[in-house]
């Protein structure tokens, strides 16, 4: 396996150099591996060495006397596993490129295809289940349709109109009838009865008992 470094001198490249390994040591214990590789220079500042260590090793190498206590230096840690790492980025390198490059189309393609999908399986209510919902709607409109907002306004609420049976317009008068008009009841049985607004016409009909603990009125009869 080939190491390769970079040695500059204030910034720039430093050739010409002659580095020497000073420390090639076992990570596990800390002995000496001798003899230390060889360091050649590449050039541009460049320098190598081959190496096949057995086990994890620690590298200083020295660049020489010329070069300032801050540039002089490099130190790295090398293993029985890089070689194979060095094949496998070699080898796989196109691979990786290709990957990088097809991805964004693949993500994207993979997106439109699942949008396609949930448009396609989307099914949209008819028009007849549209109107379903406001046919009903009308309907309860109409059902209230016999009272009109002048009446309610007015007060229009005469005996003499004709209310479908148990409509708002009804209910409301009869609920008039009761808690405004005249109420006339028979001491002797407990009836009632509950008169339209002429103060002649029965509206509605009833009975209140007592027992002596509680006086309870019947609910209404509407002739």
């Amino acid at each position: 396996m080939i190491y390769v470094v970079f040695f500059s001198n204030a910034g720039a490249p430093a050739t010409g150099l002659t580095p020497t390994i000073g420390v090639y040591k076992k990570v596990s214990d800390a002995t000496d591996v001798t003899p230390a590789p060889t360091v050649s220079e590449i050039g541009g500042g460049f320098y190598k060495f081959s190496a096949s260590p057995a086990e994890a090793l620690v590298v200083r190498m020295n660049g020489g006397g010329t070069l300032s206590d801050a540039d002089k230096y490099k130190v790295m840690q090398i293993t029985p596993h890089d070689a194979d790492l060095d094949t496998q980025v070699s080898t796989r390198g196109s691979q990786v490129d290709l990957t990088a490059a097809v991805a964004p189309l693949a993500l994207e393609a993979g997106l439109e295809a699942h949008v396609l999908a949930v448009l396609n399986s989307y099914d949209p209510p008819t028009r007849d289940e549209t109107m379903a919902d406001k046919t009903a709607i009308l309907a309860a409109i109409a059902a209230l349709n016999d009272l009109t907002v002048g009446e309610i306004l007015g007060g229009d609420l005469s005996d003499s109109l004709n209310f479908p049976a148990n409509s708002l317009a009804d209910l409301v008068r009869k609920l008039f009838w009761v808690l405004c008009n005249r109420l006339v009841i028979t001491d002797a049985s407990g009836a009632f009865t509950a008169y339209k607004t002429d103060g002649a016409t029965p509206a509605a009909a009833g009975t209140i008992t007592d027992n002596g603990t509680t006086t309870a009125r019947s609910a209404f009869t509407w002739p």
